[in-house]
């Protein structure tokens, strides 16, 4: 089963810094551009919250651009209380990708996983450099598995359970 990534679409563009210049919707584009080369590489369901409480919307929106989802909230409502609704709902199905700490407290709380925006950045920036040398993931695994673990000393099992799944993004 694929993993389920959730990400806080604002919070992921501020720790985005090669975005300099561009208006809000070239950034939003270039973003589900990177994460579409992200999918290719690893195959993962993606989920991407937009904050929409000035736009006048009576209701969500959803849609889906090329595979992914992408959600904006209602006018008046913040995309933190979606991530929050959906880390409580699914739980440990989804892998959130935030730096609010606030909205990472509570999703760990709910047992979801979390991984900040500046890490899954570099995640992302590697994605698309795969995605530009046509590196799959299979190519990658011999790699990973010939670097060494570090200390021998038993992390906490949350915290071995964040990096498994940091492990397979």
């Amino acid at each position: 089963m694929a993993m389920h990534l959730v990400i806080d679409g604002y919070n992921l563009i501020g720790a985005m810094t090669d975005l300099a210049g561009m208006d809000l919707e070239g950034i939003r584009e270039e973003l589900i551009t990177r994460l579409l080369a992200y999918k290719r590489l690893k195959k993962h369901r993606i989920t991407v919250v937009f904050d929409g409480k000035r736009s006048g919307n009576l209701s969500r929106s959803s849609m889906n651009q090329k595979g992914i989802e992408v959600i904006f909230s209602r006018d008046g409502e913040e995309a933190d209380q979606i991530l929050k609704e959906m880390a409580k709902n699914k739980r440990q199905g989804i892998t959130l990708v935030t730096s609010d700490r606030a909205v990472a407290s509570f999703a760990e709380a709910h047992g979801a996983i979390t991984i900040p925006s500046e890490e899954f950045d570099s995640k992302l920036a590697y994605a698309g450099y795969s995605d530009i040398k046509g590196i799959t993931d299979e190519d990658d695994e011999g790699y990973a598995s010939t670097v060494k673990k570090g200390n021998p000393r038993r992390l906490s099992k949350e915290e071995r359970k964040r990096l498994k799944r940091i492990k397979k993004l």
